[in-house]
């Protein structure tokens, strides 16, 4: 586990996300700090992984049904690297709930279900290329690339399966992998041992764990958590039920992008000389589907906003960390515009905050929202980040 524990949401299936402030100390996620998602037990596969194999078919002209096996994976095909935010499509859930004061259905991720990962394996259009595949990108339009782990039944099927576009997955400057390492090491069982998807840019349901087949297809993955999870449903949508009798699942289309996303993980007041002066740091974590250009915060609930600073990103795929420092004056006129705002507690005691949020812009253009609407399944929330300071 390493020294620092994991904050466990549920121990079957184990489920775990770390402390905020030790995760934005590492621009890589060190492997005992990267969140833990599971639908099934963890499975340990170390005993029967030089026989473990992946099977390859689908409906295409050209391609051919293949077995490729975890020892061909290594030695077959040129190891391919790539730096990669890995984010659940639930982070930030508990916020949400906060936020809107509404329920919502699913695991309440605070803002640690994020990490930021050195992914190592075969690339997988290089592997479907070998399987026959042609390389002719104008015939991909409107096929899947489906993704199946068969060897845990998992909570709400018989396996657990996901599907990308096959553009995406055949495209060279998209990234996708079987990866086999992370960080430089062989992927541990509760992170996919002996392989698993990695799709940059996605959310983390499509990396499918202990990959074992691999199908082309004209339709997405039929599986549950393709087909009736981890969609954005309407906000009128209030009840599984409901969204089962209105058939809204097929109304929905399935969660692939990240959305444009921030969160402030830490904020703590600094020493000033002055007593009407404070001094506030502050710093956190952004990503989306495509390079962070900047990052802003505000400190009058979005009125106004400074940019902060990016203190690390690498490559196209990454997460950006940032952090900044403020001053302020502690005076009447931060308490009329509700910089600081002043809370009695039950004793009548007089506490002042302040409220420190953040918005990211990435490099297509796309801006985190103030708001984000509240959805039935809590996913994909995107709002400002936000957290408070006593002054």
């Amino acid at each position: 586990m390493g020294a620092t524990e994991l904050h466990v949401l549920s121990k079957t299936p184990y489920n775990a996300e770390p402390p905020l402030t030790e995760l934005v100390k590492h621009p890589i996620t060190p492997r005992h700090l990267v969140y833990k998602r599971n639908h099934s037990d963890t499975i340990d596969l170390k005993s029967t992984a030089d026989t473990y194999t992946v099977r390859i078919d689908g409906n295409f002209d050209g391609l051919e049904q293949k077995a490729i096996t975890y020892p061909d994976i290594l030695n077959r095909f040129p190891r391919k690297e790539v730096v990669a935010a890995l984010v659940c499509a639930g982070n930030r859930r508990a916020t949400m709930a906060a936020k809107t004061g509404r329920e919502v259905k699913g695991i309440k991720w605070g803002d640690g279900a994020a990490s930021n990962v050195c992914w190592a394996g075969a690339g997988l259009r290089d592997i479907l290329l070998a399987a026959g595949l042609p390389d002719n990108g104008g015939s991909y339009e409107g096929y899947h690339v489906c993704f199946a782990s068969y060897v845990a039944p998992c909570e709400d099927d018989e396996y657990y399966g996901g599907s990308i576009p096959l553009t995406d997955a055949m495209s060279e400057e998209g990234d996708a992998i079987l990866a086999y390492e992370m960080n430089g090491e062989l992927l541990t069982p509760g992170h996919g041992f002996p392989l698993r998807v990695v799709v940059p840019g996605t959310y983390g349901m499509r990396w499918v764990k202990w990959v074992d087949r691999i199908t082309i297809s004209k339709e997405e993955s039929p599986n549950f958590y393709q087909q009736r999870d981890y969609k954005v449903l309407p906000d009128n949508v209030t009840s599984k039920v409901m969204a089962e009798s209105e058939g809204w699942w097929s109304r929905v289309p399935s969660m692939q992008l990240l959305a444009c996303n921030s969160a402030v993980t830490d904020v703590r007041r600094s020493f000033s000389a002055c007593p009407d002066e404070i001094r506030i740091k502050a710093r956190g974590y952004a990503y989306s589907y495509c390079p962070i250009s900047r990052v802003e915060i505000s400190v009058d609930n979005g009125k106004t906003w400074e940019e902060a600073k990016i203190i690390y990103q690498e490559g196209q795929r990454s997460w950006t960390l940032w952090e900044a420092e403020l001053e302020l004056i502690l005076d009447d006129e931060a308490e009329t515009n509700g910089v600081v705002v002043i809370e009695e507690d039950t004793n009548g005691r007089v506490k002042r905050k302040m409220t420190v949020l953040s918005r990211a812009v990435d490099s297509s253009g796309n801006e985190q929202e103030l708001d984000c609407k509240w959805n039935l399944r809590g996913v994909g929330y995107a709002g400002a980040g936000g957290r408070s300071v006593e002054v």
